[in-house]
């Protein structure tokens, strides 16, 4: 064997080594990465999907947000709060002085929205602004 192929075969050992020694330990941090990481896709897929020219409404951003994050939507609903929650009453511009309240709201309401478990997010996200538009203080 000449030094050449010697020295190839050292360097992908010696590369093998190196990358199956690595391990990412970031759990701390994996909520809030994931969520951002989460609302990022969904403002880009919604983005991607309409033209500059075309006005969005909240309804159109927080139904894209839904549809992606609806398990996690669900979960924070269930609490009366969360970062997707969160995310949802600032597409749905909720101002931050009335986002307590709505939180209490969207755990109030649960039961009545998630009656099955195949619920799905148009349904719910349908019956959510349904019920803002019926009290729109809940919406100020």
């Amino acid at each position: 064997m000449n030094i050449s192929v010697s020295l190839q075969l050292l360097g992908i050992m010696g590369l093998t080594i190196a990358v199956s020694s690595c391990a990412v330990t970031v759990d701390s941090l994996e909520a809030s990465s994931e969520t951002i990481h989460n609302t990022t896709d969904a403002s880009s897929d919604f983005t991607s999907s309409t033209s500059p020219r075309e006005a969005r409404t909240p309804e159109q951003g927080a139904k894209a947000f839904t549809s992606y994050n609806f398990a996690r939507l669900r979960e924070d609903m269930a609490v009366g709060g969360g970062e997707h929650l969160a995310s949802l009453a600032a597409l749905l511009n909720i101002p931050d002085s009335n986002r307590p309240a709505f939180f209490r709201f969207t755990k109030e309401r649960f039961s009545a929205w998630f009656n099955s478990e195949q619920a799905t997010p148009d349904e719910v996200l349908a019956k959510l602004t349904a019920e803002l538009a019926n009290h729109p203080e809940r919406r100020q």
